[in-house]
């Protein structure tokens, strides 16, 4: 980690950067490159600016509460709810981990009170919207236009899609296979940014996705079954396709829409909104998801809104027994 020494044997922590520190370097061993990548970047950029200050005796409730408070508070408006839960994560590892080597006395601190206030509604496209965009990928094909009417029409994530090959198209069942992503990573070595297909974000995430009839017939068109087997579907190379340039390509199309606030992922949570709405079994629209339990689908990707309680209320109305019973 830039901000921090390395950890020693003999060597006892003073602060709580330098246990933050030891912590990564033990966990390195343990998750994918990508992950610690990621945990880097959090804590240059979120925690250290916050708690590079903060020695060992002076960790205690108020002192772990506060400055979470503030980072809250400093990136609450700019930070993505998954964004600001890592980082509270983040927090939490360390102060549990020097608990555990007897760094520090056992503190109480109210992490799941964190995790709640964070919580936001996530960005939805609605039908206009989605109707806007839709006009705006189909009047052209390219590489970018097909990757996002992928994710809106599977769910599939960016880097899911940006890592499919001819090879994962199932031609004869209309499926795509799901077994790889694409990720550009930063090497702190170097100060360099690498572009590196590794596995998907966990066990589940390697999946099979039936595609609607219109979804195989747009892939077809693209003329997809006449690329070499071993090139990507988005570009026709031996090369993944950049992440980035679809991301930003997305953000240029919903500027054109009029659509604005959304960010790439925004097409996986109205696939799944969509899905729901349409009566999907949960069961099945996690497994197409990619998600390790129901649970987590329906508390991540489901979102309720007015329509759908309305709705739901007025199935009352068709129960004449039950609503007869008010009508003098």
């Amino acid at each position: 980690m830039e901000h921090s020494l390395y950890w020693e044997n003999n060597y006892l922590p003073t602060c709580f950067v330098e246990m933050a520190n030891e912590w990564m370097i033990l966990k390195s061993y343990k998750i994918k490159k990508s992950t610690l990548n990621k945990y880097r970047y959090l804590f240059n950029n979120y925690i250290y600016p916050q708690f590079h200050t903060v020695r060992i005796e002076d960790i205690n409730t108020l002192t772990i509460d506060r400055n979470m408070y503030l980072i809250y508070e400093k990136y609450k408006d700019i930070l993505s709810y998954s964004t600001l839960k890592s980082i509270i994560y983040l927090i939490k590892a360390v102060i549990m981990y020097a608990i555990k080597k007897q760094y520090i006395s056992r503190i109480y601190i109210n992490f799941e009170m964190a995790e709640h206030t964070i919580q936001r509604e996530i960005n939805v496209l609605n039908e206009e919207q989605e109707k806007k965009l839709v006009a705006e990928v189909m009047a052209k094909k390219t590489a970018n236009h097909l990757g996002i009417l992928l994710s809106l029409y599977t769910g599939i994530r960016l880097g899911e899609v940006c890592s499919l090959k001819v090879s994962d198209i199932d031609f004869v069942f209309k499926a795509i296979y799901v077994t790889k992503t694409v990720q550009r990573l930063s090497d702190f070595s170097t100060n360099t940014t690498n572009l590196v297909i590794t596995n998907p974000k966990s066990r589940h995430s390697i999946r099979t996705i039936p595609l609607p009839d219109f979804l195989y017939d747009i892939l077809i068109s693209y003329g997809i079954k006449n690329f070499p087997e071993n090139s990507y579907i988005l570009n026709n190379k031996e090369q993944p396709y950049e992440p980035r340039t679809l991301q930003y390509a997305f953000q240029r199309i919903m500027k054109r829409c009029g659509c604005f606030g959304f960010h790439f992922h925004c097409l996986r949570h109205t696939f799944a909104t969509k899905c729901i709405r349409s009566g999907f079994d949960i069961k099945t629209l996690s497994e197409i998801l990619g998600h390790s339990n129901v649970s987590f689908t329906m508390s991540r990707y489901v979102h309720s809104d007015m329509d759908i309680k309305r709705k739901q209320m007025n199935i009352l109305n068709e129960n004449w027994e039950f609503a007869n019973i008010f009508i003098s």
